[in-house]
């Protein structure tokens, strides 16, 4: 049978937005890295690009889903959005108008 690339970043891009919504939901740390793992793989594996916003929600560098307070500060500085994450101690900036 042949493979449809369309179909298949269809069906990965909803399956994204559906994890980052259960892990927006869920309430232990664990599960919710979990589902960024998975986000990334489905990213990956059909070479789709993640919008900003879905970006935002894991810090670039461990990994870990981001949660406003309980691992994580934003700040907005000089036309920047600067996110610290509590996990491996580094910052990302992203540009806002």
């Amino acid at each position: 049978m042949r493979r449809n690339p369309k179909k298949e970043k269809a069906i990965a891009s909803e399956r994204i937005k559906d994890l980052l919504d259960f892990a927006f939901k869920v309430k232990e740390q664990s599960l919710r890295n979990r589902y960024v793992q998975l986000v990334r793989k489905y990213a990956m594996k059909t070479n789709l690009r993640l919008k900003p916003e879905q970006k935002m929600r894991f810090c670039k560098h461990c990994k870990e889903y981001l949660v406003l307070g309980e691992n994580s500060n934003i700040r907005l500085r000089k036309s920047r959005v600067i996110i610290y994450c509590h996990n491996c101690k580094k910052y990302t900036r992203r540009p806002y108008k």
